[in-house]
């Protein structure tokens, strides 16, 4: 393959209407000249014959037939793929990317996306193709909804489900033939009036209807790739490691409040000061002694959530997850995908309307299982809002425990309640032990109990019920397993040690 595309010549008498005629050698060689006169002419000459905005507008017009031409584009690579030819090429390439990378003269991860995105146009959403070459969408629009909405085989299939609504049932005749909307032609409609950040959340939010368990196995992955180490070397000490959305989310807020904007005279870099940052927070938590003794006062992490999602969520905090047994959940075994979900039934123009939880920022998505515990466990405030958007009315903080109920708590369980766990009640949440509190359970220290942040987690994610027997918390397995000590023996952390 050469770096142009060889084809006769064009004759300076044809006509244009012979060139939309021509096959597609002619069509690329009068391309190719045509290109090669813009591109070759004297931008001074252009400034004396067209102002800023003309030059302007041309910009936009060339984006947008480069954005066309690289809809084609994509269809000519699959029909090259699927030839199978260029595995014979004199590059000798491994896969399509590769040959792509070394025929275009581009990086292997710029082919490796362009490919990718050709098939998904081709396979999974053809009519955002359609729309590409017609200029009716962008690459870059294409390009976010791709990277949020087609992240899972059940998302994928969501998108050739019919829309549907009561409200468009009512509208038709009885008796017409139109063929239903899909959802992926709703999405298009919707994408076209939207900017490129627009269209990300809505593939985001479309996601999460689609299939909120790929979110929620996201998030136990996360979970289990968390680490952080800090290595002493010769001069200093190595942090590294990885934090979830949460949990960075957190580090970060603490930082960013604790670095107070520079003196005229300080000349360290961003970096610098967050790591002093990161010193302040020990140096607060220690010399305040906040670790033994500290109020009942929350994270602030800020998730915004609609009342009704926020109702259901409270319904079914505390109930097991159907698509994984028992007996894996015990053992702590890895999650597995479970079969595509049934999409019939959902009704795509309300859900896709509503306002998916985001973080107080704006971002998200927010993990179901984090949503479920802030739920129940954090402090909820009510903001109520116009229809032009303009705050009505903002409530008062409901928080479940009082200052006085945890502090009764502290006395009692001295830490995290949970077997061999020494967590002191600085990091420990109160939990509706006994009865959940969206079963109706009552928020006193009878039903409450300390259990640290990440055995509140365990908690909740296996449906461990809690007893209070001698003066002891039990925990027993959905199974009826009882989790004694001897399973979890203490662990001594130098961490919690007074060392003077």
């Amino acid at each position: 393959m050469t770096d142009s595309v060889d084809g006769p010549a064009v004759s300076p008498d044809t006509s244009l209407d012979d060139l939309l005629q021509a096959d597609l050698p002619v069509q690329l060689a009068a391309l190719e000249a045509l290109t090669g006169a813009i591109a070759g002419a004297d931008i001074q000459d252009e400034r004396d014959h067209h102002s800023g905005p003309e030059l302007g507008e041309a910009s936009v017009r060339v984006h947008r037939i480069c954005s066309r031409l690289t809809g084609k584009r994509y269809q000519w690579l699959m029909v090259e793929e699927a030839d199978g030819r260029w595995a014979t090429s004199t590059f000798r390439p491994r896969t399509f990317a590769s040959y792509v990378a070394q025929s275009h003269h581009i990086s292997y991860a710029n082919a490796n996306r362009t490919v990718r995105l050709a098939r998904q146009l081709r396979d999974a959403i053809p009519c955002f193709g359609t729309a590409l070459r017609a200029g009716r969408v962008g690459p870059d629009h294409i390009e976010a909804l791709a990277a949020t909405a087609l992240t899972s085989p059940t998302r994928v299939a969501a998108l050739a489900e019919p829309v549907g609504s009561a409200e468009s049932e009512e509208q038709t005749p009885p008796g017409a033939d139109q063929p239903e909307e899909t959802v992926e032609e709703f999405l298009l409609d919707q994408a076209r009036q939207l900017t490129v950040n627009q269209v990300r959340r809505l593939g985001r939010h479309f996601a999460r209807v689609a299939d909120p368990e790929a979110d929620e196995r996201g998030y136990r992955d996360a979970k289990q790739r968390e680490y952080v180490e800090l290595v002493r070397t010769l001069d200093g000490w190595h942090l590294s490691g990885f934090l979830t959305e949460e949990n960075g989310r957190l580090i970060r807020t603490a930082l960013d409040a604790l670095m107070s904007p520079p003196a005229p005279d300080d000349e360290r870099t961003g970096e610098q000061r967050r790591a002093q940052a990161l010193a302040d927070v020990a140096h607060l938590v220690l010399d305040q002694g906040l670790v033994g003794n500290r109020a009942s006062v929350r994270p602030h992490l800020g998730v915004l959530i609609g009342a009704a999602e926020l109702d259901q969520l409270l319904i079914n905090a505390h109930e097991p997850d159907q698509g994984t047994p028992d007996s894996a959940r015990s053992a702590g075994a890895s999650w597995e995908t479970p079969a595509l979900a049934d999409l019939a039934g959902i009704d795509w123009a309300a859900r896709l309307r509503e306002q998916s939880p985001t973080f107080d920022d704006g971002t998200g998505p927010v993990p179901p299982a984090l949503l479920r515990r802030l739920a129940t466990c954090g402090g909820i405030y009510r903001v109520l809002f116009s229809p032009e958007g303009e705050i009505i009315n903002h409530g008062r903080e409901r928080r479940l425990f009082t200052p006085a109920q945890r502090r009764a708590l502290v006395a009692r369980d001295k830490g995290c309640t949970w077997p061999g766990c020494t967590a002191p009640p600085a990091i420990c949440e109160s939990h509706h032990a006994r009865i959940h509190w969206a079963d109706g359970g009552p928020t006193n220290t009878t039903n409450g109990a300390l259990l640290c942040y990440h055995h509140h987690a365990v908690v909740d994610d296996r449906s461990i019920s809690m007893t209070r027997h001698d003066h002891q918390w039990i925990f027993t397995l959905p199974d009826g397993t009882l989790i004694n000590r001897d399973l979890h023996p203490p662990v001594e952390r130098d961490i919690w040690s007074d060392t003077g």
